[in-house]
């Protein structure tokens, strides 16, 4: 990448940071610096270490899941701010005594945690006080990173578990002491459960994993290729960064960082080619969006659901490929009816590169996506195949820079140049997962707090009192409740608490497992592209230098099957639950189609501008399309086929006044 497109890129993390956690990370620089990059680099490897075979022994639960949680929020206090008006380059007072109420609390859990199991349900003052101090410490750290709202909404469910003897009958129960609840929470049931456990053991490992292919140049190749491959074509750079987010997608995790990392090539060359600034800015996180259902990654909340449901996580991402590859093209078929209504030229020939030499210069980039799918699909665990395609990934990588050193660079230089770049992505692989580790503890909380009240079945009953058990009432509930969510929370946290609060109401309704938690994962992601927080498109917006509410309301339109996909999950058998039949063939093949319409109908433009009547028969056209019945697929059919060829008609009569 150029300086200038580095900058852009850092002015852009710097905004990113800012929507996310409402402040800005301090400099990692001098002895507080190097400390910092002990502690993340030690916190990378231990976790890598622990998913490969045991070659100095096995790492006790204790140790294992205390330690995860002592070092992400250590790693928190150190480089996240109290507030806007704090220290912005070290720590503070306030800081050093949450850092060690944080180690002596975590510490204590690690040290004590045979005695711990050996007395659940009983506790000892020490074991109150130190349970207080974690609880304390959780909050702030998830406070810091990404602001009030869910350790408020913890704070609630702490309150509920207190006195819920005080509350109507309808959703009650007995009611627990601060101790019994507090230590309750101190406990593999609660801060340090499933939660924690999965991200540990798989979302950190892809984040390090994807830190270091970036590192070593594959961010630069995804992003380069496809601009290589669709440059010809109209709306070129904006189907580039729809092809380009969804190769990064596969590698990344965030959709805030996969738009700051393909936006800061994709969106200046989609304003150079005639797009609008808030297009352009809207354009690329509507389709980095999409890297969140992207296979072999995919979101954090992906690996939590394979927990939930108890499904193998190769099961639900090959379920998840035809739904990632769909909104794709629905991203990429809204720019195309964009770039043609506003006649936007193709790039000239001297403004493109060759794809075949991009391809040639970095193919081995995708060897480690292919490998890591193999390894998934023979049978290996996540944690495992990622920790094997890591270790396959830096020899190729290695490799192929030795063989293309420049003739005046030494091999040792390489090898230096290597390492550095792997402690380095070690060290961005740990602060790119402190998104979601920070709030493992709070989260964590809120979890057990539901299983030891059984607040779960309570909500669950008084959805279904809510809804009259009518599904779709129970699909537009669970997508207010992301919506609402998603203002102030991580998508990781709103997914967890619809999948334990929503998900099993619409199992209740009759929805399999994996389409009820696909479904409120789907619109979780929401808050990446809706306003008010539209965070993906807040980074986007200050790339692009546009307005970023305007960006953000945009950014919707292009991401409008985000809310329309989910519901095929319930009504049609596109997740294949019985494999690959022909209702499931079918099911996608309309579905794509019923995308064009939909697109089209966006736009407001197909061939050219579509009347009313038009825009009436392709949105009818595309919503019949969508369910796998014959007779309504070939009504939609006949409709888009019909206003096909009226507008066909229409350009030739132009043409031929013209």
């Amino acid at each position: 990448m150029s300086r200038s497109a580095d900058k852009t890129r850092n002015e852009a993390q710097a905004a990113a940071s800012g929507a996310e956690g409402e402040t800005v990370l301090r400099p990692r620089d001098g002895a507080f610096g190097l400390l910092f990059s002990a502690i993340a680099i030690f916190f990378a490897a231990f976790y890598l270490y622990t998913a490969g075979p045991s070659f100095f022994g096995r790492i006790g639960v204790g140790t294992y899941r205390g330690m995860f949680l002592l070092l992400a929020i250590l790693m928190v206090f150190m480089i996240y701010p109290f507030g806007r008006k704090s220290d912005p380059r070290r720590p503070t007072p306030v800081d050093l005594a949450l850092i060690a109420m944080t180690v002596v609390s975590f510490g204590y859990f690690v040290v004590e945690f045979d005695a711990l199991v050996q007395r659940v349900g009983y506790y000892t003052e020490m074991d109150f006080y130190m349970a207080l101090m974690a609880t304390i410490v959780s909050f702030e750290a998830t406070r810091r990173v990404m602001g009030s709202m869910l350790p408020a909404v913890a704070v609630i469910f702490l309150l509920y578990a207190v006195y819920g003897n005080l509350l109507p009958e309808s959703v009650s129960h007995r009611g627990y002491p601060w101790g019994r609840v507090l230590t309750d929470m101190f406990t593999q049931e609660g801060m340090f459960g499933l939660v924690l456990n999965v991200t540990a053991q798989y979302v950190v490992l892809f984040v390090v994993f994807g830190a270091l292919m970036n590192r070593f140049g594959a961010g630069d190749f995804f992003v380069r290729l496809p601009f290589a491959l669709t440059a010809g074509y109209r709306g070129g750079p904006a189907k580039a960064a729809v092809l380009g987010s969804g190769m990064m997608g596969m590698i990344s995790g965030s959709a805030t960082a996969n738009t700051v990392a393909t936006g800061t090539f994709t969106i200046p060359l989609m304003i150079k080619a005639g797009y609008k600034r808030h297009v352009a800015g809207a354009i690329e996180p509507a389709a980095s969006t999409g890297g969140m259902f992207m296979p072999p990654i995919m979101g954090a909340g992906v690996f939590i659901m394979a927990e939930m449901i108890q499904m193998p996580y190769t099961q639900i991402m090959i379920a998840a490929i035809v739904p990632a590859l769909l909104y794709f093209f629905s991203v990429a078929a809204v720019a195309h009816f964009e770039a043609a209504r506003e006649d936007i030229p193709i790039l000239p020939k001297e403004d493109r590169e060759s794809a075949w030499e991009i391809f040639k210069q970095g193919w081995y980039y995708l060897l480690p996506i292919f490998f890591v799918v193999y390894l998934m699909l023979t049978g290996t665990s996540p944690s495992r195949a990622v920790y094997y395609t890591v270790f396959l990934f830096l020899a190729v990588a290695i490799a192929a820079r030795l063989i293309k050193k420049p003739a005046d660079e030494s091999y040792a230089s390489v090898l230096r140049k290597s390492g550095v770049d792997l402690i380095k992505g070690l060290e961005e692989g740990a602060v790119n997962s402190l998104v979601i580790s920070a709030v493992v503890g709070t989260v964590g909380i809120i979890l057990g707090i539901v299983f030891l009240t059984g607040l779960g079945f309570i909500f669950t009953t008084s959805v279904m009192q809510f809804t009259f058990g009518l599904l779709p009432l129970g699909i537009l509930l669970a997508l207010a409740s992301s919506y609402i969510l998603g203002m102030g929370m991580t998508v990781t946290s709103a997914y967890i608490l619809m999948a334990i609060l929503v998900a099993p109401a619409l199992e209740v309704m009759g929805v399999s497992a994996l389409a009820a938690h696909m479904l409120v994962f789907w619109y979780s992601q929401s808050s990446n592209i809706s306003p008010p927080v539209c965070m993906a498109a807040f980074a986007g917006a200050s790339i692009a230098k546009a307005n970023p509410m305007k960006t953000g309301f945009t950014a919707l339109k292009f991401s409008a099957f985000l809310f329309v996909i989910p519901v095929l999950f319930l009504y049609t058998p596109i997740l294949m639950p019985e494999g690959m039949t022909f209702g499931a063939a079918q099911a996608m093949v309309t579905s794509f189609i019923a995308v064009i319409a939909a697109a089209a109908a966006l736009s407001n433009f197909m061939l050219c501008r579509t009347t009313l009547l038009e825009r009436g028969a392709l949105v009818t056209s595309s919503v019949i399309l969508l369910f796998p019945q014959l007779i309504l697929n070939l009504g939609g059919l006949l409709l888009l086929a019909g206003v096909y060829l009226v507008q066909k008609r229409r350009v030739a009569g132009n043409m031929a006044k013209a």
